[in-house]
């Protein structure tokens, strides 16, 4: 199921229960898969290849060279800034655990601008900051059972691939990689706005699926995709619930998605995007159009 990796899964628990530090900070990239992963250990999917298709990076850590105050617009670094930072991304102090600001316009050669004045009195001239597309999670909010999990958006930075020089295909899914390439797989989602939803099922020829409400069935065509977790026994079936399903005979609070069913049960189903990106297409999410949560 989408959300955390075995990796960063198991990486939480055991910092949770004192076992472990969790993994050290560092650069993180952004995948796209035509064929989304089957197993919380990020096996089972394919990730686009070829093209001139490379993992894009979102977050990474510069040092500073000198030290700026609170009246500073830019930042003198001991390198060049990395080509892939760009304006509207966080700047952290990681060394200080201070709030920096934002990336501005114009950032080259060694310096940084920023989008206004540092937003602490100063940094040392050897303080190592992270640059990400993200900027700060925000905390959840709310009282059971009404409650909006904890979530960041890129809020002021596009992420931006490279120009697909030959056809990446139809992407499903993406994922966060600690490396450009190989790597552990940390977060992965499908694409689109849709929330996963519970169903019923019946035993019949395909089996239907029953929701809470008719504003819950998603329209004729569209894609699903189907999980038991948290969400019951999916029925025994003469084909399977794994991949993409269609949506098909939605009425009301009900729809089938092409499985023949042997038996009752339940469980999970999500709507989800896909996105073709043929040749010469430049894929990207604009600023406020990505979004990570948990609850």
């Amino acid at each position: 199921m989408s959300g955390l990796s075995d990796y960063l899964a198991e990486a939480v628990l055991n910092f949770a229960t004192g076992n472990q530090g969790m993994p050290a900070l560092g650069s993180r990239y952004l995948a796209l898969f035509p064929t989304a992963p089957t197993a919380d250990a990020g096996t089972g999917g394919t990730e686009v290849s070829g093209g001139s298709y490379a993992r894009a990076q979102i977050a990474g850590s510069v040092t500073a060279a000198t030290s700026f105050t609170t009246s500073s617009t830019s930042i003198t670094l001991s390198g060049s800034v990395p080509s892939w930072v760009v304006a509207g991304m966080n700047v952290y102090d990681t060394t200080n655990n201070q709030q920096i600001g934002t990336v501005g316009a114009g950032s080259s050669g060694t310096t940084l601008n920023l989008s206004s004045t540092a937003a602490h009195a100063s940094s040392g001239s050897a303080d190592a900051l992270q640059i990400s597309a993200f900027p700060a999670s925000s905390a959840s909010s709310g009282t059971e059972p009404a409650t909006s999990p904890a979530s960041v958006t890129n809020t002021a930075a596009a992420i931006t691939f490279a120009q697909a020089t030959a056809n990446w295909g139809t992407v499903v899914a993406w994922g966060i990689y600690d490396a450009s390439s190989s790597g552990n797989l940390l977060f992965w989602d499908y694409l689109g706005n849709y929330k996963w939803l519970p169903f019923s099922c019946s035993s019949a020829s395909p089996g239907v699926l029953t929701t809470d409400a008719s504003g819950d069935v998603p329209a004729n065509g569209s894609s699903i995709v189907v999980t038991q977790k948290y969400g019951g026994t999916l029925p025994s079936t003469g084909g399977s619930w794994s991949g993409l399903l269609t949506c098909a005979n939605a009425s009301g609070n009900t729809f089938t998605a092409g499985v023949n069913t042997t038996g009752v049960g339940g469980g999970q189903f999500r709507q989800i995007t896909q996105q073709s990106i043929p040749t010469n297409v430049t894929a990207s999410f604009s600023t406020s159009t990505f979004t990570l949560s948990l609850a």
